[in-house]
């Protein structure tokens, strides 16, 4: 009898965590992998979008340079005096370094935010994965508890009927 009741005590034990149905569980999952998704989108479509502005400051600044020099070509870019910049190879290669420094930042931003992007974007697949792991711990687990408990209701009533005989 007594071996009968560790045998008793350890079944409850591993069919006490198992008693309720995993749907509440897995329902609940499914609600956080929607989520996740969700987040993922959002966060694409925000980084789609900060890319494409920096993209268009970068257009903006060649647009910039080209209308400097089309002003100064033209006579019409006037320097702190009034007087009209002339237009030569010391003031378009500054010219280019103060635009060319302008694009190489905005391209390091552009840099920066596609790997932070990457870094969020794998952070959020692996916490889907982890969701979908979970679901399936709680299904096995599930399945497990209801063999277990199976069994334990054969061995009961394969007992009860050995000492009802």
């Amino acid at each position: 009898m007594h071996a009968f009741r560790k045998q008793l005590v350890l079944s409850l034990l591993l069919i006490l965590p198992g008693c309720a149905t995993p749907t509440a569980t897995v329902e609940l999952i499914g609600v956080a992998k929607k989520t996740l998704a969700s987040a993922s989108q959002v966060r694409q479509n925000s980084h789609e979008r900060i890319v494409q502005q920096y993209q268009a400051q970068q257009k903006a600044l060649d647009a910039a340079f080209d209308a400097d020099v089309r002003l100064v070509a033209a006579g019409e870019l006037k320097n702190a005096d009034g007087e009209p910049i002339p237009l030569s190879a010391d003031w378009i290669v500054a010219a280019r370094k103060g635009y060319s420094a302008a694009r190489d930042l905005l391209s390091e931003q552009i840099q920066t935010e596609q790997a932070a992007h990457t870094v969020e974007q794998d952070n959020l697949a692996a916490a889907a994965e982890a969701l979908r792991m979970a679901e399936e711990l709680t299904i096995l687990q599930w399945n497990v508890s209801e063999r277990i408990k199976q069994q334990f209701l054969k061995l009961t009533k394969q007992k009860e009927a050995d000492h009802g005989e």
